[in-house]
């Protein structure tokens, strides 16, 4: 799974993350907080961009290490 650049969320994107999480972006995010929720949201808002047909479902049977190394980002932008 190709790592995705977490700024290139349109504000469209942002808001459904929010609304499915119950949390700002930030705070959904945040250390500490569950990450099941927020991870299963991100990910099906980001697939839907390539396969309309991607389902909630699918994204929730992601393991954990796919999941979180979708949202790493690009590592060349940190330098």
């Amino acid at each position: 799974m190709s790592k995705f650049d977490f700024e290139s969320l349109t504000l469209e994107e942002v808001e459904l993350i929010e609304n499915l999480t119950n949390s700002s972006i930030d705070e959904a995010f945040g250390d500490g907080k569950p990450k099941g929720k927020a991870l299963s949201a991100f990910v099906w808002v980001v697939q839907k961009r390539t396969n309309p047909n991607y389902k909630m479902e699918d994204a929730k049977k992601l393991s954990l290490k796919e999941a979180l190394s979708m949202i790493q980002g690009d590592e060349t932008k940190k330098e």
